[in-house]
């Protein structure tokens, strides 16, 4: 192979890259210079001998080398690792390992549990790529010991060499390979479909672990045990041990919310303790969990443990809705929000001059847990889904009964009328940094339609989609577009003069909706039916138009199914 002159040109002999590949000489060695001259900007021309496989055993004596000789984190990556990835990744063979490109090491998917020679070296490799070494260095570095588990490196190597000929399950493997077995395996999904040796396996780590008191074992069989799964029966005693372990000893607290639902529902001896249920929902509600406040709401609802107070809990309602709301509109389909929404649904049914914004509340909460068990499936989900259902019937009849609601599925709202322009306001002023197109048409001698599309925040991607609810057609779903029509009656409106123009297209990205001022009012003709809508980009106003009423297009869902 011809040598590039325009680099400093090294070859290095099969023992040579043997040696480095061991850490008997480093990288400096091989330059035959200082650090300083290691790394010129131009980099070297290395050519090696031969091509030669790093081994496992290659890699024990390294590791030993840096155990042994405290090797320090900058002396490690420059003299050791960065050389490797730079000059030698393909010569060593772990290009057959990972791939093509050193990148490769922080992406690929790592065993289960090590069954052979590759699969040691792979997740060892594999585990110091993660680490991001690198970004250690603009800080006092310290030894490559107090960044890696170095000795549990060699153990996992040494066990693996003494027990390869042995059944898997008869061999002895390091804690955090227990710790990242049971990390991959602690799916009940994965786990019931699992060969019987890995459940024994995972049963077995995890019991081991427990007793010493490894995080990540106690959630394992903690959540186990709560209910049941394929490894382990159910048991809410020892679950709750293990829960009080997990918020106490490691400040977990969703192990205090769920000790709240195991008191809450008596699932240790089949009467509820609400005065435990109270304490551990605080707690978890101090780690600002969702669910832990909400039940808090629903005790006070209920004067469980507490006197009753519905003006706290109705509050708390209305703000964990509008913050899980945000959470759903922006991609979280797993969050709590279809929880806080039937809960608010049902707490407006004490309010009579609420129905129809009841009856919203109500589709959203269906929508979302609907997308919940498409998208973030969990248990229990389908008894939330049949809960919604009937307070949705409910709402639905309450409507219909209503003398006050004659037609509460007629699309023509008036201005005046319960949520009447909520659908509007929710898309267009619920984003700050958004702007919008807005197109009108004529569709009648005094009907106005409005189209309001929401803009791509960059150019040629595809817009953000909004929440958006109709309860009088019975909609809800994620969309990119509103369209409605109104009446323009009055010469004064700026709707003509946009009907009127070339493009028939306004640039907008806010709407006030207010009470006519009064040289308003005397431009409309009249002071009271109306509202007038206001237009602005960037604060200016663009349009203002009189509506008393509005008749609403039936928008499509455009959730994303992929």
């Amino acid at each position: 192979m011809s040598k590039n002159k325009s680099q400093p040109y090294i070859f290095v002999t099969q023992q040579k890259l043997i040696d480095f590949c061991r850490y008997d000489i480093g990288w400096f060695d091989l330059v035959g210079g200082s650090a300083d001259d290691a790394y010129p900007s131009n980099g070297f021309d290395v050519q090696c001998e031969v091509d030669y496989p790093m081994q496992l055993e290659d890699l024990r004596i390294a590791l030993t080398h840096f155990a042994d000789d405290d090797v320090p984190l900058d002396d490690f990556l420059f003299d050791w690792w960065y050389p490797i990835i730079m000059y030698f990744f393909h010569n060593l063979c772990l290009d057959e390992l990972f791939g093509p490109e050193p990148d490769a090491m922080t992406s690929i998917e790592l065993p289960t549990i090590p069954m052979t020679e590759e699969d040691i070296l792979v997740t060892i490799l594999a585990v110091i790529a993660h680490s991001d070494l690198d970004k250690k260095l603009p800080y006092k570095p310290q030894s490559l010991s107090h960044y890696l588990d170095i000795e549990s490196m060699i153990s996992m190597i040494e066990l693996f060499q003494e027990d390869k000929d042995l059944p898997v399950t008869e061999r002895r493997f390091t804690v955090p390979q227990k710790t990242a077995f049971i990390n991959h395996w602690d799916n009940n999904l994965l786990l019931k479909d699992a060969p019987e040796d890995v459940k024994a396996l995972f049963a077995a780590f995890t019991d081991e672990l427990c007793k010493k008191e490894v995080f990540e074992a106690l959630k394992a069989k903690a959540y186990g045990c709560y209910g049941g799964n394929a490894v382990f029966a159910c048991d809410f005693a020892e679950s709750a041990r293990l829960l009080e372990l997990l918020w106490k000893k490691f400040s977990f607290g969703y192990a205090a919310n769920t000790l709240g639902y195991i008191h809450y529902y008596g699932r240790l001896d089949g009467k509820p303790d609400y005065e435990k249920a109270f304490y551990y929902f605080s707690v978890a509600s101090g780690f600002n969990i969702t669910e832990a406040k909400y039940k808090l709401a629903d005790m006070f609802m209920k004067g469980q443990h507490v006197m009753p107070n519905p003006n706290l809990a109705y509050q708390t309602y209305i703000k964990l809705y509008d913050e899980t709301k945000f959470y759903f509109e922006n991609g979280d389909y797993g969050c709590d929000f279809a929880d806080c929404a039937l809960r608010l649904g049902s707490a407006l049914s004490n309010l009579p001059s609420q129905r129809i914004r009841r009856y919203a509340v109500l589709l959203e909460a269906d929508y979302a847990i609907n997308k919940r068990i498409q998208k973030a499936f969990e248990y229990g989900d389908k008894q939330v889904r049949a809960k919604i259902r009937d307070e949705l019937a409910k709402a639905r009849a309450d409507l219909l009964l209503d003398p006050d609601y004659p037609q509460p599925f007629d699309r023509w709202r008036y201005i005046y009328s319960d949520y009447a322009t909520e659908p509007i306001e929710a898309f267009i002023n619920n984003r700050d940094d958004s702007f919008y197109s807005m197109r009108l048409h004529r569709t009648g001698l005094n009907h106005v339609k409005f189209t309001i599309t929401r803009m791509p925040s960059v150019s040629g991607t595809s817009p953000r989609l909004s929440f958006a609810t109709q309860p009088w057609s019975e909609f809800c779903g994620m969309v990119s577009k509103l369209e409605f029509t109104v009446i323009d009656d009055n010469e004064h409106s700026m709707l003509q003069k946009i009907l009127d123009s070339d493009t028939k297209d306004t640039i907008f990205d806010k709407l006030v909706i207010e009470e006519p001022t009064s040289k308003l009012s005397s431009m409309a003709g009249r002071a009271v039916g109306l509202k007038c809508f206001k237009f602005f980009s960037h604060g200016l106003l663009v349009c203002f138009a009189f509506v008393d009423k509005i008749f609403y297009n039936k928008p499509k869902d455009e959730f994303p199914e992929g």
